[in-house]
């Protein structure tokens, strides 16, 4: 709990405490005061607080004026701060959207990514095996070690499309 509301709550509370004796008192004595005059001069006795009653009801109406006054403002404020809000809402969206975007740019990327290194590999698959077959001395073998060399430039040129694909 915060100290201020502590201490806040504390000073209602004795406050609180010391009206209700006070008024409880004035009950009290008013009541021991009056309980021996005449009915007719406690009437004009209650008749002299007649203006003390009107002053109060204008200083409640006053309250309650600025109480409205009070929540008009506050509600200004909650109006600003609902804008604000929606503002960095906004803001966070557009990010989000950005990260999006990027997170998808960065799949495309490892995609292609993986499909050249899987390309490379058989690049280099089958030029070690056309040069394998062409340390031969079979025909047989020398032909298809050219084999495996056209095979191994088809996938030079699929990566070298792949690379053209990216930089568009």
């Amino acid at each position: 709990m915060n100290d201020k509301n502590y201490v806040r709550r504390n000073y209602i509370a004795i406050i609180t405490i010391i009206s209700l004796i006070i008024v409880i008192g004035g009950w009290i004595f008013t009541y021991y005061s009056l309980n021996k005059l005449k009915e007719s001069d406690r009437g004009t006795f209650g008749d002299m607080f007649g203006g003390i009653n009107s002053l109060f009801s204008g200083l409640a109406f006053c309250g309650i004026i600025i109480s409205i006054i009070m929540q008009s403002e506050e509600l200004k404020l909650q109006r600003e701060e609902i804008r604000q809000n929606r503002e960095e809402l906004k803001g966070s969206r557009l990010a989000q959207e950005q990260q999006g975007i990027s997170l998808h740019r960065q799949a495309e990327n490892l995609k292609i990514s993986a499909k050249l290194s899987a390309l490379n590999t058989l690049v280099s698959y089958y030029t070690e095996k056309a040069n394998m077959e062409k340390d031969s001395n079979k025909f047989s073998s020398r032909y298809a070690g050219i084999q495996e060399l056209q095979k191994a430039e088809k996938y030079v040129i699929d990566i070298e499309n792949i690379l053209n694909e990216k930089n568009k």
